[in-house]
Order: structure tokens, then sequence, then C-alpha cells
């Protein structure tokens, strides 16, 4: 019995983990889309473009997460949420699914990035990144639930 819960317990830490890979992710193919002013496959107007995406492995309270970082041919795109040599990531899993499982609007979510990474993020930024999180979110949230974790 308490290696069954043992077991659920790691597969609901591993959906979580799951989740914020995926949600860091889009939130950085958001902030590339705003720093280069057009979406993914737009033809672009500007001499810089997208040029595939570097891995990264980060280090978050569930244990260490794959991240592809996408990049631009110019090399000027400075990620804000997952910084240029960054490694490790402090309290990110909680902060995260707190805002959106709480609809923080997008000023409140701003704050908290603010706080959390000591930058000024737009709030346009936020929402094309929530933009681009909130269909996998709702699918999450919508899953089936199996039973009692606890």
């Amino acid at each position: 019995m308490k290696e069954e819960k043992s077991a659920k317990t790691e597969e609901v830490k591993a959906k979580i983990r799951s989740l914020v890979q995926q949600t860091m992710q889009e939130a950085l193919e958001g902030e590339l889309e705003d720093f280069l002013g057009y979406p993914k496959h737009q033809q672009s107007e500007t001499e810089n473009s997208r040029n595939g995406h570097s891995r990264k492995t980060v280090q978050t309270d569930s244990g260490q997460m794959e991240i592809e970082v996408p990049r631009d041919r110019k090399s000027d795109f400075q990620p804000k949420l997952i910084r240029k040599r960054q490694t490790v990531l402090d309290d990110l899993e909680d902060k995260i699914v707190a805002m959106y499982s709480k609809g923080m609007s997008t000023r409140d979510i701003q704050d908290i990035l603010a706080d959390m990474y000591g930058t000024e993020i737009s709030p346009s930024l936020i929402s094309r990144i929530t933009d681009r999180v909130l269909p996998r979110l709702e699918e999450w949230q919508s899953r089936p639930l199996q039973g009692s974790v606890m």
C-alpha cells in the first residue's frame, strides 16, 4: 500500500515536471516571438530570424529538466525567463503552477516574474506567453482524475 502511494506520488511529480517543462518551452518560444516581432512560420520582414534551438539542462526543485532554448540568427536574443548560463531554477514549479491555477492577471504574473528574475517583463510579452501556454494548461486541468494520490 505504501509503495503504491509512493509510485502514484512520483507519477504526479513527473507529470507536473513535464507540464512545467512544456510551459517553459512555450514561454521561451513566446519570448523569441516577442523579440523578433512575428510568430513562428510567418515571413520575416527583418534581417533577424529564428535559428533552431540549443539544449540546456536546468536543475529544478523536482530534479533536472531538459529545455530547448530558441535562437536567433544574429544571437541578439537574451531570454529573460531562463537566462543564458542559468542552470538552476528556484521554486519555479510552485510559482508557475500557482500563477495559472489561481487565474492571475497579466499584472500579477508580471509582478511575480519580476520578483523571480529581477527583470521587467512587459504585459504584452506575458500575454503572448500565456496565449501559447493556456491550451496545454487547459488540457491538463480537464484531464480525467484517477483515484486519490494520497
